[in-house]
Parts: structure tokens; sequence; C-alpha cells
């Protein structure tokens, strides 16, 4: 292979350890008319099928241990006041932790001990589903987002769009400060302003963390641009809380966005608008961020190869990506050391003492 497109991860097992977002709760509930599934998602590369079994949301490899259907083109079937998934094509029913409890062809012979399911750690939280492949090195959370029950405080938790590039790239877009004034010029930024110092970029307790200020003097952004002093947590691998301190009134404003790795080229993308009450209408608000993403979807689809490359060339106003890419190699081969390892470079510390430019 090329050097200069070798991919920078080129194993990336290692986020199996990591809960991922796979769909909203609204998207999951549309999927089916019985509101409980089940219904398909992918997870690196994975078949995956999710469907509320007795108040909760499960997720289990999609494939019947039968004879290897999709079990997402079942359907969730109550039998003695219990749920279970049953398969379309001989009805196998399975329970809340993927194990056969019927085989409609056989009710009275014993079931094989086999006959069960791959079962995920599946929760729900700000409206979203999340799964977890991996748990035995049971060190990650779902990640951290500022805003969800704060008083005051109203939120939109968007429908999820896929993109045709991996994950890392979606997350470098948006914390990239270069681009704003080639991609968004007169949407979120004044091209007057292209050049902008280097940041303090911090790890704490499995964040990136670090703020920007952009000009004030800037001309030419719409009203509804949420333009202010930009606050970043970002939790690993793909997590990003923007807190934005506007400048029009000080209100508070709250950008939140994550990816899933649906595959080795693709994936699907969520967001959550937080802000105090503005009395504004939430369409708006969603409106001028697909604007947004419409401007940057074509320059991000286009980078090629789709997976981050070890001969990119990086400057000094890259230094946010450089440390998250550093990162994630970090992450990559402590995984292979084992739990202890891992757990280590995921809960480092390393504070950046450069002053910023």
């Amino acid at each position: 292979m090329n050097e200069q497109y070798r991919p920078l991860l080129e194993d990336k097992t290692y986020l199996r350890h990591f809960w991922h977002p796979v769909c909203t709760l609204a998207e999951f509930e549309r999927a089916n008319a019985s509101g409980h599934g089940p219904m398909a998602v992918t997870l690196l590369g994975e078949p995956i099928v999710l469907a509320r079994l007795n108040g909760k949301i499960v997720a289990a490899s999609d494939r019947c241990a039968h004879r290897s259907a999709k079990l997402s083109l079942g359907r969730v079937s109550k039998r003695d006041g219990q749920d279970f998934l049953a398969c379309p094509y001989h009805g196998w029913q399975y329970d809340n932790e993927g194990i056969c409890k019927l085989v409609p062809a056989c009710p009275d012979k014993a079931i094989p001990p086999r006959a069960k399911l791959n079962a995920y750690d599946c929760e729900v939280k700000y409206s979203i589903v999340w799964v977890r492949l991996d748990n035995s090195f049971g060190c990650t959370e779902i990640p951290y987002f500022s805003d969800w029950e704060k008083p005051g405080m109203q939120v939109i938790v968007a429908d999820s769009y896929l993109w045709n590039t991996v994950a890392e790239r979606r997350w470098e877009n948006f914390t990239d400060f270069s681009h704003f004034a080639f991609v968004h010029p007169g949407t979120l930024y004044d091209p007057f302003f292209a050049s902008h110092p280097a940041v303090q970029v911090n790890r704490i307790d499995g964040e990136l963390q670090f703020k920007l200020s952009p000009p004030r003097e800037m001309e030419g952004i719409p009203e509804e641009a949420p333009m202010g002093d930009f606050d970043y947590r970002c939790t690993m691998p793909y997590a990003i809380n923007l807190e934005i301190k506007l400048w029009k009134d000080n209100s508070r404003f709250v950008l939140w966005t994550t990816a899933c790795p649906v595959d080795e080229k693709t994936c699907r993308n969520f967001m959550i608008i937080a802000r105090e009450t503005d009395g504004q209408p939430d369409h708006m608000h969603l409106a001028f961020q697909k604007r947004v993403l419409e401007e940057d979807q074509p320059v991000i689809q286009s980078q090629w190869p789709a997976e981050v490359s070890s001969g990119e060339i990086s400057v000094a106003t890259d230094k946010v990506s450089i440390q998250y890419r550093k990162w994630h190699r970090e992450l990559c081969q402590a995984a292979l050391r084992g739990q202890e390892e891992f757990r280590s470079v995921l809960r480092s510390n390393v504070i950046d003492e450069s002053t910023t430019l």
C-alpha cells in the first residue's frame, strides 16, 4: 500500500469497547407499526437487531441461530405475559437475553443449548438508543451531555443522518476551525478572518477539552447563527458537547453531536440542540444546522481515502485533530494489551501548558 494512503488506524476493534448511538428513540418507534421493533441497525459492520421486550429495548446479532434469517424481519410476540423476538422464517422465539425459549416445530423437544444470540449492552439516554458490543473492559460510559435535564433549556433531538465517510472525519469536521472561512463564508464566518490562534487542548478523564473565541468583529453573519464564545467537551471516541455563550444576549446555547461508525465507509450522525428559551420555533434552529451540514457534506465526502491517512500533512492550527488522532492511536494500541492498559490510557490526564499564539 502507498504509505501516503495507509490508514492511521488499521485495527479498529478497540471501538467495540465504547458505547455507540445506533438510532434515536423516535426512529426506533417509527420503524415498526407496533412501536416496539424489531429494527435493523449496523454498528462497526455488524448487523444488529433492536426490539423492545418487556419494556426495555434490547440489542442482539441480527441472525437467527437456526437458519440465519434476519430477526429484524420478524416481530415481537407475546406469550404467557412475556415478550419474545420471533424469527420470520420458522418462528423461533428469543427472550431479552437472546436465549431461545420456543421452537414451534418441536414444542415438546429440548431446545439445543447453542440456540442463543449474541446479546449486547443496550441503553436509552438523551432519547437515543446506545449499544456497546464488548463490555469486557467495563470502563466506558455513554458520552457527556451538559444540558439534557437542565431547567430552563429547550431541547431538540434531531433525526439522525448518514454520511459517506468515517466517524473520525465527521468529528474532525465539527472541531476544525480553519474550514469555517472557506466552507461557511457568510453562514458561520467572515472569510476576512481566515487565520485563527492555536488553542490549548487538554485531555481530561476521557474527554478532549478546548475553547475558542471567534473574532467579534466579523461581519455578514446571519442573526440565526449561534455565534459566541465556544467551549468544547469531547467524549471519546466521537461525541462533542459544544457550549456557546451567545454574543447577542449572553444566553446559553448547546450544540451536541456524535457519530456512529456504521462500517468502513459510512457513519450515522446525531445532533441535539439545547438553548435557553428564546421564543423561536425549533424548526428555525434545525433549518440553520441543515444549511451548515449541506455546506460541509460534499466536502467531507470528497476526502479520500475515507479513512484518516497517516501520510496527511498537519500544521499548527490542526492541533485539535493532531491530539485527537494521537489519543485514538494510543487507545488502539492499549486495547491490544488488555483492560488495565486501555482504562489507563482512556482516563489519562494530559494538560496542555503551551500558550496560545
